[in-house]
């Protein structure tokens, strides 16, 4: 029996490389999620305001506040409709529409953006899982550690989703070191 030439056997998967991969992977899917919600609230929110003024939001906001309020209003002769034309004219800002669509133009980039970064855990998991992590793979879990502790730093409490991001990137940080890449046939029939 000759063991020179048996194949070399792969290590089982450690439950670390387990743990960040499927951290990792749930990470990506939240984000993707995150993204494709955030893009249908986009679209319902534009369509409620297509065709909003700052005169129709003032007599909507007064009919949503009760008939107190509204008769209230109407004794002191407050018009929340002309209240709310006369700050936009001042201001010199747009009509209500055009504002808003303008900010969820904004918003639907950051979402686009945040479901876009989705990818990157999901290529993470994959490359642990695979065992072929690399340089990318460490410097995702060091961009991820620091992220979850400079949001631990600047919220100054103990917060649950800075905290999650944070062991997601020290599993990552671990994971991607103790992964190696297989082990090519050409260096082992050689050795």
């Amino acid at each position: 029996m000759s063991y020179m030439l048996d194949e070399p056997k792969e290590s089982p998967r450690g439950i670390v490389q387990i743990a960040a991969t499927i951290s990792n992977g749930l990470l990506g899917v939240a984000l993707i999620a995150a993204g494709v919600l955030g893009l249908v609230a986009i679209a319902v929110a534009a369509a409620d305001i297509a065709d909003q003024t700052w005169v129709s939001l003032g007599a909507q906001i007064t009919t949503e506040l009760g008939a107190d309020v509204e008769t209230l209003f109407e004794t002191f002769q407050i018009d929340v409709a002309v209240i709310l034309t006369t700050l936009a004219e001042q201001n010199n800002l747009p009509e209500f529409g055009a504002w808003v669509r303008q900010i969820l133009a904004v918003l639907m980039v950051a979402v686009v953006a945040l479901g876009l970064a989705g990818a990157a855990p999901l290529w993470v998991a994959r490359a642990l899982w695979s065992r072929r992590s690399n340089r990318a793979v460490l410097l995702f879990g060091v961009v991820l550690s620091a992220i979850g502790a400079f949001g631990l730093l600047v919220t100054g409490a103990p917060q649950l989703i800075w905290g999650l991001v944070l062991a997601n990137g020290l599993l990552t940080l671990v994971a991607s070191r103790t992964a190696r890449p297989p082990v090519l046939r050409a260096e082992s029939a050689q050795s």
